[in-house]
């Protein structure tokens, strides 16, 4: 099991995450973490997933820094079980985080004209603290649909403080697995952790 509280599998079907730097950017005391850095269920599944290129000014404003250069998302096709999840290991980014200073992790998302499955259903956002402590946030994406379509969202995924060694590490998670409900339509980009704003 991981910290988040789910099984560690190894399928095909699955994204398992690439880690290489090209896709965990610095910028400044920001962190960009690419949604292909992210384990996705199902996302190697081109019924249920689908990569898409976008140019740098079809991205969010983050994620198309020249520091960044990121170029993909992974478009939710249809899926019924939705888990999209990440981690980062602070001390390889000592020289970018500040210790004792407390960050948020943002996501990246839009949804398009035909998204579905979100009207009735809250998402999971789930973050496991550099201490272990695990927390929760649901989410009622539709809220965030409602506000517009074919538009970059910046959806608050909870914060955690960077302890004063700037060790440990940071788990995120997008879910919902529990209504069999399908839901497709939704573009996810990744994820930045950033300073939290007073």
């Amino acid at each position: 099991m991981n910290h988040l509280g789910h099984a560690e599998t190894t399928h095909l079907s699955h994204w398992n995450g690439d880690h290489s730097d090209a896709l965990v950017k610095a910028d400044k005391d920001m962190i960009h973490i690419s949604v292909k850095a992210m384990k996705i269920t199902w996302g190697s599944d081109g019924r249920f997933w689908s990569w898409i290129q976008l140019p740098k000014d079809k991205l969010p404003k983050d994620l198309s820094k020249d520091e960044v250069g990121f170029d993909s998302a992974a478009e939710l096709l249809q899926v019924s079980w939705l888990e999209v999840t990440g981690a980062l290991d602070l001390a390889n980014h000592k020289h970018q985080l500040s210790p004792s200073k407390t960050y948020e992790v943002i996501y990246h998302i839009k949804f398009k004209a035909d998204a579905f499955g979100f009207s009735k259903v809250p998402i999971t956002l789930l973050l496991v603290t550099p201490d272990g402590k695990r927390e929760k946030i649901s989410e009622m994406m539709e809220t965030h649909r409602n506000r517009g379509v074919d538009l970059w969202h910046e959806i608050y995924g909870g914060e955690f403080r960077v302890p004063a060694t700037v060790t440990g590490k940071v788990e995120f998670g997008v879910l919902e697995v529990e209504s069999q409900r399908w839901k497709g339509g939704m573009i996810f980009a990744g994820v930045t952790i950033r300073p939290k704003m007073d």
